[in-house]
């Protein structure tokens, strides 16, 4: 097998491969032998079919087949051979018809899209802004009342309010207030007074005692994208050919009543003697909502260390081979349009990922078996915390964590986890980092600016 290179550019490479009879011959025949020992031709034992019908009949095909083999195995161990970098696969270049009836020399060319060469510059000299994301009173003022609803109980008040639960009946009515026969009749319905639209129909709502009666309008009495279907347990559909008036039976009505802020319930939440205060409390939250909040601010540090890096890094690419080979790469083939419509995004995703493969190259990082290993123990260990669940012994957090990673899908993403958080680490080192405090509020206002 005879390949040669014709360098079209320093991105552009076409490859030739020749292929003669010397090459395939031997392992055509080899296969047509096997064929010959199991092949069931009526008229001949197993075994014992003449080669020149076998030749007839799979000749061809294994021939084809054989080509096939060599050509895949030749270009990528060429690939290997001269240590090429390439984008893609190879591509194989259209030509005429071959005449595979007559075995003879056959001539094939691929087309290759090399990685440009380019050097990725992490210096203190360069900033990027981060931030530090606190948790302000208002974001633990919510905490605290979920919490406290999660541990409250219900109640039945004799005054409801517009946060209350309705319990009730909805029956569909005409315009004088006369039940639809055939109509909708839904017992055993509930929604939060919030749900409702309009503070004439709240209000309405809490003057009512149990067993009135009154008509809400399902397109109008309920506040937006609120599934009036769903309540009523019919379609969307269903709810368009009716009158679009219910009348609702109030049969009873609930009220959470918040957890009292006391020892008994810090006990029930943390775990017993471990809050003793309600500014203890606060603090806790503090610490929980500001460690959840620092994956989004990671997030955000990579996403400009990124823009800095393509901002930075300038190099070339092989765009017109990188766009056909992209028609037929993926699952459904794309047409042109298609490819023309999403280049932008798919460009700059593909500049990050080779400096970011450049940056893991020089800085040298990777990621070991313990790596991966320890990571996976820490997750399992902060999910039972998380849980309130008592921390287990190391080695049985251990069969736990090694369990996991025999999973190749849960294995892959705990790798990204590992590699991003050690990228992290090498940016956060190597670039002058400026950090700035903000409220989440504050932070969702910079990244729609940003956006």
């Amino acid at each position: 097998m005879n390949i040669t290179k014709n360098e079209v550019d320093a991105l552009n490479l076409l490859v030739n491969i020749e292929i003669t009879p010397e090459n395939y011959q031997s392992k055509v025949d080899s296969v047509l032998l096997n064929y010959r020992k199991t092949a069931k031709i009526p008229g001949f034992r197993p075994g014992k079919v003449p080669m020149g019908l076998v030749k007839k009949q799979y000749g061809k095909a294994v021939l084809i087949e054989e080509i096939n083999k060599m050509l895949q195995d030749g270009i990528y161990d060429y690939i290997q051979k001269e240590k090429l970098n390439i984008l893609g696969n190879p591509l194989p270049i259209e030509q005429a018809e071959l005449d595979f009836d007559t075995p003879g020399t056959y001539t094939f060319a691929f087309e290759l899209g090399l990685s440009p060469e380019f050097e990725v510059k992490v210096s203190k000299r360069n900033k990027v802004d981060s931030v530090k994301i606190t948790a302000d009173k208002k974001v633990i003022d919510t905490y605290v009342e979920d919490i406290r609803n999660r541990y409250g109980k219900m109640s039945s008040p004799e005054s409801p309010e517009s946060s209350d639960m309705f319990y009730g009946t909805f029956t569909e009515v005409d315009a004088d207030g006369n039940a639809i026969v055939g109509g909708i009749v839904k017992a055993d319905t509930q929604f939060l007074g919030t749900n409702l639209k309009t503070k004439k129909v709240q209000v309405e709502l809490t003057k009512a005692t149990i067993g009135d009666r009154f008509s809400m309008d399902a397109a109008k009495s309920f506040v937006k994208d609120y599934n009036v279907a769903g309540l009523l347990g019919i379609t969307d559909a269903q709810l368009e050919a009716s009158t679009g008036i219910l009348q609702f039976e109030l049969k009873n009505i609930m009220r959470m009543e918040p957890a009292e802020l006391n020892q008994e319930f810090y006990d029930k939440v943390y775990g017993e003697g471990m809050v003793t205060t309600e500014d203890e409390m606060r603090a806790k939250m503090k610490e929980e909502a500001e460690r959840m909040y620092q994956n989004e601010a990671d997030q955000f540090f990579l996403n400009n260390v990124a823009e800095h890096l393509l901002e930075k890094t300038k190099f070339d690419l092989p765009v017109s081979f990188l766009k056909k080979w992209m028609r037929t790469s993926g699952d459904k083939p794309l047409t042109a349009e298609e490819i023309e419509a999403d280049w932008e995004k798919t460009e700059k995703g593909l500049r990050y990922q080779l400096i970011e493969n450049a940056v893991i190259t020089g800085a040298e990082i990777a990621v070991s078996n313990d790596d991966l290993l320890n990571h996976t123990v820490e997750l399992v260990k902060s999910q039972f915390q998380q849980y309130g669940q008592d921390a287990m012994d190391d080695e049985m957090l251990k069969g736990i964590a090694e369990n996991a990673l025999k999973n190749e899908e849960e294995a892959r993403r705990i790798n990204d986890q590992v590699y991003n958080a050690k990228l992290m680490a090498h940016y956060k080192e190597n670039f002058k980092v400026e950090e700035k405090a903000v409220t989440y509020d504050q932070f969702i206002k910079l990244v729609t600016e940003k956006a």
